[in-house]
């Protein structure tokens, strides 16, 4: 124990923004997910989901990613309607952003999850 107090044990902590959508009217509507760790622990076999309910109508057209972590994109991606990311590692004070176009404001369900192991 330290002089300040019990110690606490390091953690990731992931956070997901959802970004508003941006419409070019009649054309295509662009949107984005920031993925960041605030935590002050790096997160470990990171997995990112993006779904449209409506998998017969929604479909990605266009797909970005700016990260300041390695990625792989699993599955899905353009002309589907999942996007599935998995980085290795996103350290302490790392983000993604994961930017989609689509026909519709309709914005996609986004998951984050880690394991460690």
């Amino acid at each position: 124990m330290s002089l300040w107090g019990p110690r606490h044990p390091r953690v990731p902590d992931l956070k997901s923004i959802i970004l508003p959508p941006y419409e070019i009217p009649d054309l295509i509507v662009i949107g984005g997910v920031i993925v960041e760790n605030r935590g002050d622990a790096p997160a470990n076999n990171v997995k990112i989901v993006l779904e449209y309910a409506d998998t017969n109508s929604d479909r990605i057209r266009n797909l970005q990613v700016v990260s300041d972590a390695e990625y792989i994109m699993l599955g899905g991606g353009e002309q589907q309607s999942f996007a599935t990311l998995r980085v290795r590692r996103l350290g302490a004070g790392q983000r993604m952003v994961i930017y989609f176009s689509g026909p519709s404001r309709i914005q996609p369900r986004v998951r984050v999850t880690h394991y460690e192991g």
